[in-house]
């Protein structure tokens, strides 16, 4: 297969994926969708938004010349929201079978203006769509996709690892990005009382004059640092993107990978995965969230009993990025099979 994600390092989202199509018997061939040599500036800034110019339309030709040289059974994308619909049919001409993975929510109308308008107009050419929510399969569908699966968050347990660290280091982490919901009271309503640990990107503004400033400025922490922090802390924090319309995500399982205790919005998808005060906590308010770090702290012997619940329901299960590769290896095996009994394989 040719593998068309953004293959950044940082964060990395596509080396843990070629990886698992690999092991799964899968010859990759990797492509950055990444235009190269855009325009600096307010040219650039549109350019990159709106997945136009010179630079997007050369690497759209470019993928189209790699998929004439090397003939693959399959393309498979990853959030392809730079390619538009002329490319996706060239490409479909070629033989191969086009499938998606979408992490984002295509339809959401929280998104940046004009983030996704070119997927959205070449949806209905892929022959299937794996899609990170329940809720926007029936969406796709009504969209003109031929077929949706739900492919669920996953965790990857190459990088999602205890670390082995012992003692605490804080009450309470959150390791994510700003989102202009009730994430930053939840967090400062925990600062007045706790010791709380706050890592990710677009923070520093918001808290600016307001006394979680004192935490600024706020780093990313990726790796080692990601897993030291969340199994280290009293309490693991989560948050579900309200701009993604999310009610389950991967850092809730990441949290637990990790070897540290879950405390999460709740959610009745958060309830599928975990039993509340059993295998994880869920919060629905600020002072429960506050109630909950304050239980958890003073009573070590139950968030230990908790946290060893949780892990021993993930591990039972099928969540991992392995798992997910199989469904979508699975599929396009089944398509293959069904070209080839027809003749036109």
């Amino acid at each position: 297969m040719v593998y068309v994600g953004t293959l950044d390092t940082t964060p990395d989202r596509d080396s843990g994926w070629i990886r698992a199509f690999g092991d799964l018997g899968v010859e990759v061939v990797p492509y950055s969708s990444t235009p190269r040599g855009a325009p600096s500036g307010l040219a650039g800034k549109v350019s990159r938004r709106l997945h136009i110019g010179r630079a997007n339309q050369l690497m759209q030709s470019d993928l189209i010349s790699l998929v004439e040289r090397e003939r693959p059974d399959w393309v498979h994308f990853r959030l392809p929201i730079e390619f538009d619909r002329k490319t996706i049919a060239t490409l479909k001409r070629s033989g191969a079978t086009l499938t998606q993975y979408f992490n984002d929510d295509a339809f959401s109308k929280n998104s940046p203006a004009g983030i996704h308008w070119k997927f959205r107009r070449a949806l209905p050419l892929y022959d299937a769509h794996f899609v990170f929510r329940m809720r926007n399969v029936e969406r796709y569908r009504k969209a003109g996709a031929a077929h949706v699966e739900h492919c669920p968050p996953f965790y990857d347990p190459r990088i999602h690892f205890a670390s082995g660290v012992s003692g605490f280091i804080a009450d309470a982490a959150f390791i994510g990005h700003y989102e202009a919901d009730w994430r930053l009271e939840c967090l400062e309503a925990l600062a007045r009382r706790f010791d709380v640990v706050l890592k990710g990107g677009g923070w520093d503004r918001p808290i600016h004059n307001r006394p979680i400033g004192k935490l600024a400025p706020i780093a990313h922490a990726f790796g080692d640092e990601y897993n030291r922090i969340y199994g280290a802390v009293v309490a693991g924090l989560c948050f579900f993107s309200k701009i993604n319309n999310d009610t389950w995500t991967r850092r809730a399982l990441e949290i637990v990978a990790v070897g540290g205790l879950l405390v999460c919005e709740r959610t009745e998808e958060a309830k599928l995965y975990f039993k509340d005060r059993e295998e994880a906590f869920f919060f629905s308010s600020i002072e429960e969230l506050v109630d909950i770090v304050a239980e958890l702290k003073a009573n070590p012997l139950r968030r230990e009993d908790v946290r060893a619940a949780g892990y021993k329901r993930l591990m039972s299960g099928r969540n991992t990025l392995h798992d997910r590769a199989s469904q979508i290896v699975q599929y396009v095996q089944s398509a293959r099979r069904a070209l080839y009994r027809s003749g036109q394989g």
